[in-house]
């Protein structure tokens, strides 16, 4: 497991994150919802290393405990680390002209290179899989928003495949953390990126951290909603337990009703 435990985090004397415990499981996804400036973007770096080790930010001031599959964070090399687990941030612009097949191929990096022949297949496996195969030949500064956030999607695929001999046996635990994934793609790139997360968690014995905004989108595909309000995650449970009305009102400032219909994840409509 990916686990937080007691995690607070100062910058510039402003608490960001209080005293936060959080456990990503490998097979599921954990859904993270807050209004903006909540905190979420702040959580998943530290989940992710950032504030760890040689790349540790000078101005953050962090304390609690973060490991993965037992072993503490702090104690893995960046390749170690890189291995294990992946980071799709909010947003990435190139100013060079790469092709996706190329920026699929930097995920392959970490495994020796991304120069041989395996790692071409695999890119090209990880685009189709983010529904980018067509675009393999483009010009990235070319594409659009939409498009190039599916690139993206697949080079972190690409890092985190599980290697042909993990199919024999279940795959080592790795982990993937998306911030706003779903923000700059249309509905039903929205449902296809999602339901293949939902797939490759299970086959890949990968967990996965998204942070999410709309709460009925997260709460059709996450197996667990993590609600955090001013730097304080209030609950981290499955969308039935968790969703209620006092929750998602502290979490989104917003009144809702929830809608609760046997066999149906909860659906939360503005009162």
């Amino acid at each position: 497991m990916l686990i937080a435990n007691d995690l607070s985090l100062r910058r510039s004397e402003k608490n960001i994150l209080r005293n936060v415990n959080l456990q990503i499981q490998p097979g599921q996804i954990v859904a993270l919802l807050g209004r903006n400036g909540a905190g979420k973007s702040t959580l998943l770096k530290a989940m992710s290393g950032e504030f760890h080790g040689n790349v540790q930010n000078s101005d953050a001031q962090l304390t609690g405990y973060i490991s993965l599959n037992v072993t503490p964070l702090e104690q893995f090399t960046p390749q170690q680390l890189a291995k294990s687990r992946a980071v799709l941030p909010q947003s990435a612009q190139f100013s060079f002209p790469f092709t996706a097949m190329e920026i699929a191929l930097l995920g392959r990096y970490p495994h020796g290179g991304g120069t041989s022949m395996n790692d071409r297949l695999i890119a090209m496996e990880a685009l189709a899989l983010a529904g980018a195969a067509a675009l393999a030949e483009r010009d990235v500064t070319t594409l659009s928003g939409g498009e190039l956030a599916r690139v993206q999607f697949a080079r972190v695929l690409a890092q985190l495949r599980p290697q042909d001999t993990d199919h024999q046996t279940q795959p080592a635990a790795r982990y993937l953390l998306l911030d706003e994934p779903t923000a700059a793609l249309d509905l039903a790139h929205q449902h296809q990126l999602l339901g293949t997360l939902r797939h490759l968690a299970k086959e890949w014995n990968m967990g996965v951290l998204a942070i999410m905004h709309d709460p009925n989108l997260a709460a059709r595909y996450a197996d667990q909603l993590a609600w955090l309000a001013n730097g304080t995650l209030l609950v981290q449970d499955t969308p039935t337990l968790s969703m209620t009305p006092h929750i998602v009102r502290t979490c989104l400032g917003i009144d809702v009703e929830v809608i609760r219909q046997s066999g149906k994840p909860p659906f939360a409509m503005p009162a």
